[in-house]
């Protein structure tokens, strides 16, 4: 007599549950349930997918969720490339679909620009005759007992700006390779915070144009998109050790960023040449203070945590 194998109720309720249920042959929405005839679901929008992909298809589905390989990408960057604030023009009138979103357009190029600067040498560390690296700062070696003892008597003034001020420079002096780093780690952060402050300052200085805050933010977000793609060629310096290509590559960074920032402005904003011209070097000018403050605050904090 042949024996069979039988499978407990229990267990076979158990092993298929664990097994996923397949989208082709369902019929029905993996994500709300709901009926699907075609490519994606009409109830929840998700596309009509296997539970179970291969490894070919695991890796299309994360290409195209990060970089939407459907087009978006190569139409988003040919046009923040060939047409300043065309991109912000686009957006602004509602031409949305064929482009990736702001905030995706900046956080793609913020990550491709750190990844880059993580990957790329340090710059080497060039201390002038009889001066000494001491922390974050280069002082005159005959000096550096007294500036700390100076910085020892801050911590223990009666004004609590200068005991703030002591602990800081006295940690920044003793603790530099600490400081630096969480002061590299916060600049990324730094970053995106400044972003809603550039685009208050832009509707400040634009603030005739009957135009609300979060059209501003568009074309902030577009424009330190750009600024974080011209700024690679500031990372040429830590490979090539050439004097003369270093400057040239630096020059063309500002170079380009500043002449990208007029067309813009031009484009989003009208005015004439001029005006723009005017107008961006007063937004640049404020920009680059409120830039300077928060990397001095930055840096405080950088030196307290240690």
């Amino acid at each position: 007599m042949t024996g069979t194998t039988r499978t407990s109720p229990r267990t076979a309720d158990a092993s298929t549950a664990m097994r996923p249920p397949d989208a082709s042959t369902s019929g029905a929405c993996l994500n709300c349930g709901a009926p699907v005839s075609q490519r994606f679901c009409p109830a929840c929008g998700q596309a009509a997918i296997d539970p179970n992909p291969t490894l070919g298809e695991f890796v299309h589905e994360a290409a195209a969720e990060f970089l939407h390989w459907d087009g978006k990408l190569a139409a988003t960057f040919r046009l923040l490339f060939t047409k300043p604030g065309e991109l912000t023009r686009e957006y602004l009138a509602g031409r949305r679909a064929s482009y990736l979103s702001p905030l995706r357009v900046y956080l793609t190029c913020s990550v491709l620009f750190f990844a880059l600067k993580a990957l790329a040498p340090d710059p080497p560390l060039v201390v002038r005759a009889g001066a000494k690296q001491v922390g974050v700062v280069t002082i005159q070696e005959d000096t550096v007992g007294a500036t700390l003892e100076a910085i020892d008597r801050m911590t223990q003034s009666r004004s609590s700006t200068d005991r703030v001020a002591g602990r800081v420079l006295g940690n920044a002096l003793r603790h530099g390779d600490q400081t630096a780093a969480s002061l590299r780690q916060s600049i990324p952060n730094v970053m995106f915070v400044l972003v809603p402050i550039f685009a208050g300052l832009v509707a400040l200085v634009f603030r005739n144009r009957h135009m609300r805050y979060p059209q501003h933010l568009a074309f902030a977000l577009h424009t330190h998109a750009f600024l974080f793609l011209a700024l690679v060629l500031t990372l040429v310096p830590r490979v090539t050790r050439n004097p003369a290509v270093d400057a040239i590559a630096v020059a063309t960074s500002v170079l380009a960023i500043a002449i990208y920032t007029v067309l813009a402005v031009r484009r989003v904003y009208g005015g004439s040449t001029w005006s723009a011209i005017l107008r961006s070097s007063a937004l640049a000018a404020t920009y680059f203070a409120a830039f300077t403050l928060a990397m001095l605050l930055t840096f405080a904090v950088a030196a307290l945590r240690v």
